[in-house]
């Protein structure tokens, strides 16, 4: 029995101790990087892979590139199986070669144990600029993936300890800003080697036999706990559809179609139905649609289960080719990781809802854009930026209402929304407004997160915008009779006084010193009806300005006097709006 015991403690520690090395790597990444999106945006994932390239632990970073992991480690084992050596460091990019869309550049180095590749460290992060033909690398107009930018297959840029000269300044000579990529890029490898240094340690406490054997029953154990989560749901096919405005050609919206399929300890998720692939930059690639995938099914299935790639083994999902989710090298797909990666995720959740007992939310906002880039009049430097702080926000769920400025849901929160004042010493623009956005949220029970309204005036020039995203014409959906969150919309106040709405997809757009942006980002999507929201939450949101007291009347059923929630006139009206008697006690 002691023995049992001390196995099962080795295990806890061993795994506990895999995963405080990658939030170390973490934090060192985020510490040691220069460009915003890294040190105060956070956009990137760390992980480590075993032998094999199977997913053993990953930092709670952005979900869409944590999982995505594995995919780059398989392909460099693929293409390097036998010379992969110690202080060798791997990179990658290409979507159809094991990344997500270009900007992600993943860093992968190899821990070499008694002549065995033992773990695999990985860091994966979104570069600022990757070339192509609009700088940021967010090209809206792009019809294949040439233009987005430099693809990179899995190569060795070091090798036994020694940069490999040629392949980083190969590298370098095809971006705008090679400085701050290049420092970025010695920021990942940096974190990876704390993950090495962090693993040797560990590989000297233990041996190697027993450190293998437990992250096989890592994997494993996520295993058992996906099945068991996965039996627990009623057999059967369960469809559901989410939609893309557009794609930057065509108006129509573009369909996405998921069957979950439960039979059993399996589930599959099959695609069949979704539209073919587009021309523009909606696209995504095997590798992103596949993690996005896994997202939804496993947020459905529990937070107690493991995010490895032994959770994945239980989850079969079906892209067809040439489809939107699976499309033909070489279609653009630079946009995937926010759209149409957060709309899979929605599909899952829709089609689960009705089994899955109240633990999935409402829609949540879809991010639109823009990215803005030029020269700064204050040291003729060059500059990308992003609108990180017009995040939208997230949809709400049973016993909870969505949580504000947190959106798309590909990301859930791991994008952090930059400082405000760090934002203008970085960029040339002032920031004129940035609050939550009145009667944006959808109503419910539990109301969606509120919108925000962001605006900012520009002051280099020329400065350029390019618009990316989506939301402008399809809602954040609501669930159990709550209702839709708010539409995306972004405009332009030009010097001379003429006012231009922006689309959610424009090819780039040279703006004149003292243009004002102005985006207001989706609410998220109500849960339950919201004639069953406790009217002194009503209440509240009225007194906090994020509900005006016309929608808590009409679409919640309350009506407030000076002091506070009217209850005489709110039971009467209640009862007039639905025909029954409201559950809650309004005395």
């Amino acid at each position: 029995m002691n023995a049992k015991m001390d196995e099962i403690i080795e295990r806890a520690v061993i795994a506990n101790r895999l995963d405080t090395i990658t939030k170390e790597m973490g934090y060192a990444l985020e510490r040691s990087s220069r460009s915003p999106i890294f040190a105060e945006a956070c956009d990137f994932a760390c992980g480590i892979c075993n032998g094999a390239g199977d997913l053993v632990s990953q930092i709670n970073g952005i979900p869409i590139l944590a999982a995505a992991g594995t995919f780059s480690v398989q392909e460099v084992i693929r293409k390097y199986s036998g010379q992969i050596e110690e202080g060798d460091v791997f990179i990658l990019n290409d979507p159809y070669q094991g990344g997500n869309h270009l900007p992600d550049i993943g860093i992968i180095t190899p821990s070499v144990v008694e002549g065995e590749v033992l773990f695999y460290c990985v860091s994966r992060a979104h570069h600022g600029d990757i070339g192509g033909s609009v700088a940021g690398s967010y090209n809206a107009k792009a019809t294949e993936i040439f233009q987005e930018g430099l693809r990179i297959p899995p190569i060795k840029l070091v090798s036994k300890g020694q940069v490999i000269i040629e392949v980083m300044d190969l590298i370098l000579q095809n971006v705008r800003n090679p400085q701050m990529l290049q420092n970025d890029l010695w920021a990942q490898m940096g974190a990876n080697n704390i993950g090495l240094a962090r693993l040797r340690e560990l590989v000297g406490h233990y041996s190697v036999a027993r450190i293998k054997g437990t992250v096989t029953y890592l994997l494993d154990h996520a295993e058992s706990l996906t099945r068991s989560a996965i039996k627990r749901l009623p057999d059967g096919a369960y469809t559901a559809e989410e939609w893309v405005d557009d794609d930057g050609f065509q108006e129509k919206p573009i369909r996405i179609r998921v069957t979950v399929t439960i039979n059993g300890e399996e589930m599959t998720l099959d695609f069949q139905g979704t539209d073919p692939q587009v021309q523009g930059f909606v696209n995504s690639a095997l590798v992103t649609s596949t993690t996005a995938a896994w997202i939804g099914a496993l947020w459905a299935l529990g937070s107690d289960i493991p995010r490895n790639s032994g959770a994945f083994r239980a989850i079969k999902v079906c892209l067809p080719e040439g489809s939107l989710l699976n499309p033909r090298d070489p279609a653009p797909v630079t946009l995937s990781t926010l759209t149409p990666a957060s709309e899979i995720i929605s599909a899952i959740f829709q089609a689960l809802d009705p089994i899955a007992g109240g633990c999935l939310p409402a829609g949540f906002g879809r991010y639109c854009g823009p990215s803005f880039y030029g020269i700064d009049p204050r040291n003729q430097g060059f500059y990308v930026g992003f609108a990180f702080c017009a995040l939208g926000s997230g949809g709400g769920i049973s016993g909870r209402d969505g949580y504000p400025y947190m959106a798309p849901l590909s990301n859930y929160g791991g994008v952090r929304a930059p400082n405000i004042e760090a934002n203008e010493i970085q960029y040339p623009h002032l920031t004129l407004c940035h609050e939550l956005e009145m009667d944006t949220a959808g109503s419910g029970m539990w109301r969606g997160g509120p919108g925000v309204r962001y605006s900012l005036k520009f002051y280099g020039e020329p400065t350029n915008i390019v618009m990316f995203g989506d939301g402008m014409k399809i809602p954040p959906f609501g669930t159990s009779s709550g209702q839709p969150g708010s539409l995306n919309c972004a405009e332009l106040s030009m010097p001379d006084g003429q006012t231009l709405t922006l689309a959610s997809k424009e090819s780039a757009r040279t703006l004149p010193e003292g243009t004002v942006l102005t985006v207001v980002s989706s609410g998220g999507g109500g849960w339950g009806d919201p004639r069953q929201r406790d009217p002194e939450r009503v209440w509240q949101d009225v007194l906090n300005g994020l509900i005006s007291p016309a929608k808590a009347r009409q679409e919640y059923g309350v009506v407030f006097t000076e002091e506070g929630v009217d209850w005489a006139v709110t039971k009467e009206l209640r009862y007039y709006q639905t025909g029954w008697n409201n559950p809650l006690d309004l005395g």
